[in-house]
């Protein structure tokens, strides 16, 4: 986690954290990812919400934002927090939260590359994911867990895509204190140890996985943002949630919408995928000198490229 600095800029900051093993030869793109969840408490439904920028788009964003909250008499933005008319939220009419949320969107679409939400119903979850042949030799993704393993999987590709091809550094923050940063933690680690051939691709880029508080970084703050709101599409009007899918390339993505946010579904194929990729990797741990089962691909663990043809 890096440390609070009250009246410091939190991207400037997380930008020194960054560079502070940055090596002088090297061209590359550092990104930041902010992700935050929504819906995780008996709602039926997990979503992530996230937002992707360069450093500079982030330390462009953060003062808008901030004078957003001015604007709107808040120190900080918290959904849960809005949607229950709770702290300084208190008193505020329906057409005052939904102002908000406009303008708010507003600022991400102005500033940053492109936005993202992905969505797991508990249904979906139960019956493809952990119903039927369950596997004791190992864990099972939580509903989190799984969507930002999908997370880890697309993203690369779609800044890949955004940045056009440049090398690039990318580094997740999430909400420190979160009950799910820690199953993040593990799937983070053990993609970047893949040594899958196929993987590599996405194991370069993948640098850091860090926390901080929400009332300190307005990019968790407008991830919460993307987060919220489609689970209140995805809640109230199911029809409405796909802005773009994964297959659009952002070339494509970017002449639709000048900013592209991307709204993402796991179903039944992909849950599928994930739970095989489990069975393969217990068939591999117990007969590592045979060659690789057909078909079995850490690809299917993190949702790559793959998924999208």
């Amino acid at each position: 986690m890096i440390p609070r600095r009250p009246g410091a800029n939190a991207s400037l900051a997380l930008a020194l954290a960054l560079f502070h093993k940055w090596e002088p030869e090297r061209i590359f793109v550092i990104v930041t990812v902010y992700i935050d969840e929504s819906g995780t408490h008996d709602s039926g439904v997990t979503i992530l919400g996230g937002w992707v920028g360069r450093l500079g788009q982030w330390a462009t964003f953060d003062p808008r934002w901030q004078k957003l909250l001015k604007r709107s008499h808040l120190s900080y933005f918290h959904s849960r927090k809005m949607r229950h008319s709770k702290g300084e939220f208190k008193d505020w009419t329906i057409d005052q939260k939904q102002t908000f949320m406009a303008s708010a969107a507003k600022v991400g679409l102005k500033h940053l590359e492109f936005g993202f939400t992905i969505a797991l119903g508990d249904d979906d979850y139960e019956q493809h994911y952990v119903g039927g042949n369950r596997p004791r030799e190992v864990q099972l993704d939580s509903r989190y867990g799984l969507c930002f393993r999908y997370c880890l999987g697309l993203i690369p590709y779609f800044a890949k895509d955004a940045f056009e091809g440049r090398d690039l550094e990318i580094h997740f923050v999430l909400e420190s204190g979160h009950a799910n940063y820690g199953d993040a933690g593990r799937i983070f680690n053990r993609v970047k140890k893949s040594r899958m051939e196929n993987e590599q691709e996405i194991v370069r880029t993948l640098k850091t996985l860090t926390s901080g508080d929400k009332i300190d970084f307005p990019g968790l703050q407008i991830a919460d943002v993307a987060a919220y709101s489609t689970f209140q599409h995805v809640t109230r009007s199911p029809a409405e949630t796909t802005t773009l899918e994964p297959e659009f390339r952002m070339r494509d993505a970017k002449k639709i919408q000048r900013v592209p946010v991307f709204h993402l579904r796991l179903r039944e194929p992909e849950l599928k995928r994930f739970k095989q990729f489990i069975f393969d990797e217990i068939d591999e741990k117990g007969a590592r000198r045979r060659p690789p089962k057909a078909g079995s691909s850490m690809a299917c663990a993190v949702g790559t490229k793959s998924d999208r043809s």
